[in-house]
């Protein structure tokens, strides 16, 4: 299953342009960076109002129009989603998190920055 496919062919039905080439130009990627503030500030509401059914919605209207953007700018979520995980996991040295007072996970001496630009093919 992939969410960028299945919005993908939402947008070619709805005559929106799936870029394959890499590129923030265009009224389309302005859309749905608009888009994306939309739903976020209606699931910060929802969060806000404590209505799980809601965050749930737009959590899932969140993920909808992200890949929206990612097929508006031609960028292959999947490969960068493989990247920022293999990234993270970077994290657990030993399978061991170090988290700070707040239970946020922390970067060890094991972390390694995600190299999106290798990624979307702007380095060898």
């Amino acid at each position: 299953m992939s969410y960028q496919n299945d919005v993908a062919l939402f947008m070619k039905s709805g005559e929106q342009g799936v870029r394959s080439e890499l590129s923030l130009e265009g009224d389309q990627a302005s859309l749905y960076m608009d888009l994306i503030t939309e739903e976020y500030q209606e699931t910060l509401s929802a969060f806000e109002n404590s209505d799980l059914i809601e965050v749930a919605d737009g959590l899932a209207d969140m993920v909808w129009v992200i890949m929206g953007m990612c097929n508006s700018c031609g960028i292959d979520f999947d490969s960068v989603w493989q990247e920022v995980k293999a990234s993270n996991m970077s994290k657990f040295p030993d399978g061991k998190a170090i988290k700070n007072e707040h239970g946020k996970i922390m970067k060890p001496d094991s972390y390694f920055k995600p190299n999106i630009k290798k990624v979307l093919g702007f380095e060898e």
